[in-house]
């Protein structure tokens, strides 16, 4: 069988901060410098080589290729669920030793700034969660509406609260919508859930949106015994509309623990 190597038509890197969380439990944010390649075909390479995990554990090098992208506005977003293998150049390196690992990547970057999240799970220490750069860098503006929002488990309907969300218009016409310090019922602490790069349509002044992937859910902004960190990625598929008033959308949460959670939030 005849090889044929990848070409490439340049290369950036992007040097910034990087924040690693375990099952919740955050590191010290370190400057760490990825290299994303671009292929003769158009598509991407990124590399995060030499990833030692809390300074302490060495991993390897976390290469994910055949990234396809879409641009708007100079921006370039990407999106990729995929088992790779991490390399290393030594022995002591445990990435190897792992076989094939489930990476979920998504991010933006233009010609200055790289902002991607990587959930890499690991069998032996569950799933690491890589935020690089900052998401700031490609939102263009953020607006909160507070309306009352209803939470049913296994379709037992819990009672109404009044609830904030965030919602973030991105430089490349996508949106970041954020349920914050998320509590179920009033008495379990399930903690932050971000959805990111949500895809949007406007019509007569109402924008629609839909999108359904696994996140990470974060734990909340204050202290307390958030459970969200603790299940790994989940499944999310949120739908909804918007105007410049009223928000309304729909969020199915499926934890195995306690099973599907639908969040409507708002009045349709």
């Amino acid at each position: 069988m005849l090889a044929i190597a990848t070409t490439f038509a340049m290369a950036q890197t992007y040097t910034d901060n990087l924040e690693v969380s375990i099952m919740g439990s955050k590191e010290a944010p370190q400057e760490t410098t990825i290299v994303v390649n671009q292929a003769s075909d158009g598509t991407y390479t990124l590399s995060l080589n030499n990833f030692i995990l809390g300074g302490a554990i060495p991993v390897g090098n976390i290469v994910i290729d055949n990234i396809a992208t879409t641009e708007s506005n100079g921006i370039k977003s990407f999106e990729v669920v995929r088992n790779i293998l991490i390399t290393a150049d030594g022995e002591d390196w445990i990435g190897p030793t792992l076989g094939e690992v489930p990476v979920n990547l998504i991010g933006k970057m233009d010609a200055k700034h790289l902002y991607c999240t990587i959930n890499i799970t690991m069998e032996e220490l569950g799933t690491i969660n890589v935020v690089f750069g900052d998401r700031n860098n490609f939102v263009a503006s953020t607006k909160t509406y507070t309306e009352q929002l209803v939470v049913a488990m296994n379709e037992e309907q819990m009672e109404p609260q009044e609830t904030t969300i965030a919602v973030e218009t991105n430089k490349d016409g996508s949106y970041t919508l954020s349920l914050n310090n998320f509590v179920l019922g009033g008495l379990i602490e399930v903690g932050n859930i971000v959805v990111e790069s949500i895809a949007a349509t406007t019509k007569e002044g109402i924008t629609s949106f839909a999108a359904n992937r696994n996140i990470l859910i974060a734990a909340g902004d204050t202290e307390g015994d958030w459970i969200g960190p603790q299940l790994g990625e989940v499944p999310v598929n949120i739908t909804g509309k918007m105007d410049a008033e009223h928000l309304y959308c729909t969020i199915d949460i499926t934890m195995e623990e306690l099973g599907t959670i639908n969040v409507v939030f708002g009045e349709e």
